[in-house]
């Protein structure tokens, strides 16, 4: 099992070099761990591994039932279809012909009443979305605003469970406008981490929603930018299909976003393992173990979205 962590940073007042309207600078996630000094730039992206990639063409996901102080249940499922609706309601160039939007939809499949970030081999699982209110159970508790796990198949790529934890503990998340300025917008966080959800890592274009720097009280990455929409439509191409090494793998035209082997309600006491930074461990057949990669960060860095991945075999 290997985790990698890509951390979205909060900065201020710094300045950055744009880039030309048609650059693609967007990279998608892979099964290696991503070097603890490696930056994405414009031109240069991690491609070590297999990229990873959802094989069906819906995928569900829950949110825990006591959603957060800061963030009501209500407020929370609708933030959250919003920011997975922008992703999945993107359209591809195309010659004009068959079908332009991406190949792929996110359907929020209600309440659930476990909140522990898991993937159970042998049976029902959630792709789960949980507020931590009364503590960030990882390193980083005063500079981390949120932290999406996936589990995928080492050997293909193929993401299995995919769970997102967002850290209202010691942070200002909010939803009103304008943002304060000591505030995170609650849609560009989890807008953010929709993008990790569905595969991709951070990009070299600084105004993209995938980009790995924020500053609070700033809204921009709310909204995908073409570099986004670029990325999107690579991994979930309108014909459905994937870019999986010499498998040819398509999305079938129906849509059962069930998380593999049906959905439960409540946590697999078989698998259920403490979150606990780097030595959190998920259940799984012997693939190994390794600490995380971190991507390399600034000292005046002053804040962090992460993200980390899990392999295992089934």
């Amino acid at each position: 099992m290997i985790r990698m962590r890509a951390a979205l940073a909060i900065v201020a007042g710094v300045a950055f070099l744009g880039l030309a309207a048609d650059a693609r600078a967007f990279c998608r996630t892979t099964t290696v761990a991503v070097a603890p000094d490696f930056q994405p730039t414009p031109t240069k992206c991690w491609d070590q591994g297999h990229p990873l990639f959802w094989r069906n063409s819906c995928v569900g996901y829950n949110v825990q039932r006591n959603a957060s102080r800061q963030v009501s249940f209500e407020d929370a499922a609708n933030g959250l279809s919003a920011a997975f609706a922008k992703w999945s309601g993107s359209s591809c160039p195309t010659d004009g012909t068959g079908r332009s939007r991406v190949s792929i939809d996110i359907r929020d499949l209600g309440p659930v009443d476990c909140g522990d970030v898991n993937y159970n081999l042998n049976g029902p699982n959630q792709n789960v979305i949980v507020f931590r209110d009364s503590n960030w159970p990882h390193e980083g508790t005063s500079n981390t605003l949120a932290l999406t796990t996936v589990t995928f198949s080492p050997d293909t790529g193929e993401i299995y469970d995919a769970d997102m934890e967002i850290n209202t503990f010691d942070q200002r998340v909010t939803l009103t406008d304008p943002v304060p300025p000591d505030g995170y917008d609650f849609a560009s966080i989890v807008t953010h981490e929709a993008g990790h959800f569905l595969g991709l890592a951070h990009s070299g274009d600084n105004r993209a929603t995938m980009y790995s720097s924020y500053s609070p009280g700033a809204t921009a990455m709310r909204n995908l930018t073409s570099d986004d929409v670029a990325g999107i439509c690579t991994v979930y191409r309108p014909d459905g299909k994937r870019e999986v090494l010499d498998e040819k793998v398509t999305a079938g035209t129906q849509c059962d976003p069930s998380p593999r082997r049906g959905l439960t309600n409540e946590c697999a006491e078989s698998t259920k393992k403490s979150c606990t930074g780097s030595s959190t461990v998920a259940a799984s057949s012997p693939a190994g173990r390794a600490m995380p990669g971190w991507l390399g960060l600034s000292a005046a860095l002053l804040g962090m979205l992460m993200w980390r991945k899990r392999r295992t075999r089934e």
